[in-house]
């Protein structure tokens, strides 16, 4: 192929380069340690769920105890399951365990809060509360 003695044309490229912004909020959960209170006594673990920045849509999970060293089947807490939604705009949400006392002599004893399923318009920071019942006998 012949050009007839023209150099052909060559075409520069300029690169961009774009960034993606990570703006979906982070969900964190809090721990709560809390005495175990007196035989025939419910004692509130009231554990925070926060979401890291105010959002403009919703942010939903589920949620769910999971025994530890102390389980439900033997009473010291009762077990919890649901579903939390965070409303556009919301950033803080609480979750109520009911722990019941006794009068046993026993080393302190946890359970968890875990969150799990959540909305894909959201990521965990944590996502398992510890709940430590401190043995008050």
């Amino acid at each position: 192929m012949s050009l007839g003695g023209k150099q052909p044309k060559l075409h520069s490229f300029v690169q961009g380069q774009g960034t993606i912004v990570d703006d979906e909020p982070r969900i964190s959960i809090s721990d709560v340690s809390r005495a175990e209170g007196k035989r025939g006594q419910t004692t509130l673990f009231t554990f925070n769920v926060t979401l890291s920045a105010a959002y403009d849509q919703a942010v939903t999970m589920s949620y769910r105890t999971v025994n530890g060293t102390a389980t439900a089947g033997s009473g010291d807490y009762v077990a919890k399951t649901g579903t939390l939604t965070f409303a556009p705009g919301e950033t803080s949400k609480t979750i109520t365990i009911e722990v019941k006392g006794d009068s046993k002599r026993e080393a302190n004893e946890t359970f968890y809060l875990d969150l799990f399923g959540n909305s894909i318009n959201s990521l965990f920071t944590k996502n398992r509360g510890i709940g430590t019942i401190l043995n008050d006998d």
